[in-house]
């Protein structure tokens, strides 16, 4: 659905992106993150045909973004980090608005099902200046669901939101992936890529630094960690006699707990196990660390 390939941004001086890769496939939930500054929105926008790309190809829905003559001419849904709407205006009257716009026009019935699909059936005939920011949001995905576009682009979709606001939120985007969409979002909040992304990309300084599946980029891109917690404190000669195991490479203890670092968990949980019982060390815990986004997130970027 997105084939970005060596895409460069400047402004002026600056370089905003510098060689960008980027695959997004039919029918995934592709998280898109980094930190604030790192070429995320200058990317969405280009995607979204809002900007022009200073080099290299960008084909999003098999159209070259470069060849477009209106952001329009893209088969695509697009939620801004922030959508504006007439606050004068119903939840109803907005949609109408927006799904009569030049040769396109929205069914009167499908613009009821979206606001009944994002929660906002009762609200219909309030006016959009009074709602929160979860409510703008959703109506935002409405909005962007008018034509029935096979993929979304959703820039920021759950910045800024409560807690109950973000999972109503992904909720949507679970559901949009049910119903056969292809959604790409950026976001910097890890815990929900994690929650519902199959695919993530990394960006920093303008830069993809890492694009894998995500169950991928957690089996692969952090060394296993056993956490073993022993009810006493432990002798002074364990941490060399664990350093001389095969497949052991860093041991740290802290008070009762040794965080075991390990080349393959399969192998050395077996191996760890053994040690002990030979040893015949008391242990109250052993368990294998889980790795989350966040933890690889930031030995990508300070890798750089």
């Amino acid at each position: 659905m997105i084939s970005v390939t060596n895409l460069h941004k400047h402004f002026q001086t600056f370089h905003a992106l510098k060689g960008i890769n980027l695959q997004v496939k039919q029918g995934e939930i592709y998280g898109f993150i980094g930190q604030n500054g790192s070429g995320k929105t200058t990317t969405m926008n280009i995607l979204a045909g809002l900007s022009r790309p200073t080099g290299g190809k960008c084909i999003v829905a098999g159209i070259d973004v470069k060849k477009i003559k209106h952001p329009s001419d893209l088969p695509i849904g697009y939620l801004p980090e922030e959508p504006k709407f007439y606050p004068w205006m119903t939840a109803l009257e907005t949609l109408e608005y927006l799904g009569n716009s030049k040769n396109k026009k929205a069914d009167p019935e499908w613009i009821k099902e979206l606001l009944g699909w994002v929660g906002l059936f009762d609200a219909a005939h309030r006016r959009v200046g009074g709602f929160s920011r979860g409510m703008r949001q959703r109506l935002g995905i409405a909005a962007a669901l008018l034509h029935q576009p096979r993929l979304l682009i959703l820039d920021e979709p759950s910045s800024a939101l409560d807690p109950e606001g973000r999972a109503e939120v992904l909720r949507l985007i679970l559901e949009l992936k049910e119903m056969g969409k292809t959604v790409i979002f950026s976001t910097h909040i890890l815990n929900d890529v994690e929650r519902v992304c199959d695919t993530v990309g990394i960006i920093a300084g303008g830069k993809m630094l890492l694009e894998k599946p995500l169950k991928a980029i957690q089996k692969d891109n952090l060394a296993p960690i056993f956490d073993v917690i022993s009810p006493k404190p432990w002798p002074a000669e364990v941490k060399q006699k664990l350093l001389q195991l095969p497949g052991v490479k860093r041991v740290e203890i802290r008070g009762v707990t040794a965080a075991i670092t390990v080349e393959d968990a399969k192998t050395a949980s077996i191996r760890l196990m053994h040690f002990l019982s030979k040893e015949e060390l008391a242990i109250s815990k052993f368990r294998q660390r889980k790795h989350t986004l966040e933890d690889i997130f930031l030995q990508e970027v300070k890798a750089t």
